[in-house]
């Protein structure tokens, strides 16, 4: 028996759809096949909630599991909320919650409710959440996929719990990253306190000034380029790689201790599995 190319076609979509469908059931995200049979279209459109005026340092407090979180300043002093989340397509479940913004008694608190899960075939999903708010805020990132943090100078904590952590421009006197999957890339970053963790991935340093801090990573490379020698001590370690720091290298496990200027801040630099690089001033 021959069939045609349209038949061929038709057998694999509808193949494809029954292995989704038992996926979906699997998951728990629909009780029985019927369920999984009740396919629809799945939209949502980014849009932007009001402003709201909580002073010129708020704390503000974001909670979004499922979203990449952006942080910028703001150009009048006010915090700004858009959900950027964009989905297009036919698949299973509903709809992702609205992000939604509660005032607190020293801010705010932005916050997507959970939903359950869905499958979107044929399309496209994207999860996001964009802040904009005065530069000097506290910023507090509970839960996220991922976040990206630029031009802020108040005390700055972020969690992200699958995604990379990116810090452009921030002056701050504690800055705390931890991501449970993903790299950290840091860029004029100038701190008296840091702390950055990344359970799986690289971590990456440019044009960075710190009094004391600590950089960590379970399996990655880190690469550090500090503006200037400082006063600080860096230690080094690695279980698996290369130290190499201003051009000296050392192969072994054992822990490096290198001293720039009177070495009085401390800069703890450790990873289990790659090799670390730090440089001073453009050295090699």
């Amino acid at each position: 028996m021959r069939y045609s190319r349209t038949g061929v076609i038709a057998v694999l979509i509808a193949a494809e759809l029954f292995i989704a469908s038992v996926i979906v059931v699997s998951a728990g995200g629909l009780k029985t096949f019927s369920g999984a049979a009740s396919g629809h279209d799945i939209a949502f459109e980014p849009y932007s909630l009001p402003a709201v005026d909580a002073g010129s340092q708020p704390h503000v407090v974001i909670d979004d599991p499922d979203s990449r979180v952006t942080i910028t300043p703001s150009n009048d002093g006010k915090i700004h909320v858009s959900d950027s989340t964009r989905i297009a397509g036919w698949g299973w479940g509903s709809r992702p919650q609205r992000v939604q913004v509660h005032q607190t008694s020293d801010g705010v608190l932005i916050a997507r409710p959970s939903t359950p899960g869905r499958i979107v075939i044929f399309g496209f999903e994207s999860s996001g959440t964009d802040v904009a708010l005065p530069p000097n805020a506290t910023v507090e990132i509970r839960n996220s996929s991922g976040a990206m943090l630029s031009d802020l100078t108040g005390t700055i904590s972020a969690h992200s719990d699958d995604g990379h952590i990116t810090a452009t421009n921030v002056q701050s006197g504690d800055v705390s990253l931890h991501t449970s999957d993903g790299r950290i890339v840091l860029t004029s970053v100038n701190a008296d306190k840091l702390d950055a963790t990344t359970l799986d991935g690289s971590i990456h340093v440019s044009d960075l000034r710190v009094r004391n801090g600590s950089l960590h990573t379970s399996d990655g490379s880190i690469t550090i380029g500090l503006a200037d020698a400082g006063d600080v001590t860096v230690r080094a370690r690695t279980l698996d790689g290369s130290v190499r720091i201003n051009g000296m290298r050392q192969d072994d496990s054992a822990p490096v201790d290198y001293k720039l200027g009177t070495g009085a801040g401390s800069l703890d630099v450790a990873t289990q599995d790659g090799s670390i690089r730090v440089t001073t001033n453009g050295a090699n």
